[in-house]
């Protein structure tokens, strides 16, 4: 039993740990123009219990509370700390067309939100860091609006399916920074 406890402590203070991807301030990486550069979406979905709606009100004051943007396209993005112009994922409504009204008093309640992280994230670097962090805000975003916390598929999230979306990004991340390095032995 103290061990169960200790473990769900141990769980909940990572989950809440700040969220700063710990990196160092760098000038964000430029690929020559010539290199096709690879791109990967990875995809979760935070939906309200079955049967049950997102009070939109209370949406909007989670988001903006967890530091979320409100866009000028009318969806949510999540800024990578410390660096003010790359998004580390964003928000969209489940519902079509996928975004939300600039006044949520006036638009129609949805049950489910998509977060979608576009790799690369920064200069291709850490992109593991950036999912963590992703995963750590749409959890306590999960909390927050008492949903559930779900694959691509719609499937509720098992560690199962978190160890293979962190497979995943490792192997995009090892065949981007590859290619960046091969391109830069040809030319130097």
């Amino acid at each position: 039993m103290v061990i169960a406890l200790l473990l769900a402590f141990g769980v909940w203070r990572f989950m809440r740990r700040e969220r700063i991807v710990m990196q160092p301030a760098q000038p964000t990486y430029q690929p020559p123009a010539h290199i096709d550069l690879p791109s990967k979406n990875i995809i979760l979905n935070v939906l309200a219990k079955p049967g049950h709606l997102f009070d939109n009100l209370q949406l909007f004051q989670v988001m903006h509370e967890l530091g979320f943007a409100f866009s000028e396209n009318r969806i949510f993005g999540y800024f990578v700390p410390n660096r003010e112009n790359e998004i580390a994922f964003r928000i969209v409504n489940i519902r079509r067309p996928h975004t939300f009204d600039g006044h949520p008093e006036e638009m129609r309640p949805t049950n489910g939100l998509m977060a979608v992280m576009e790799l690369p994230i920064a200069d291709g670097d850490n992109q593991l860091s950036y999912f963590q962090l992703m995963v750590s805000v749409l959890d306590e975003l999960r909390e927050r609006l008492d949903a559930e916390l779900c694959d691509v598929n719609r499937i509720p999230l098992k560690d199962k399916t978190l160890y293979k979306i962190k497979k995943t990004i490792e192997q995009f991340e090892q065949s981007y920074q590859a290619l960046i390095q091969n391109d830069y032995r040809r030319n130097h």
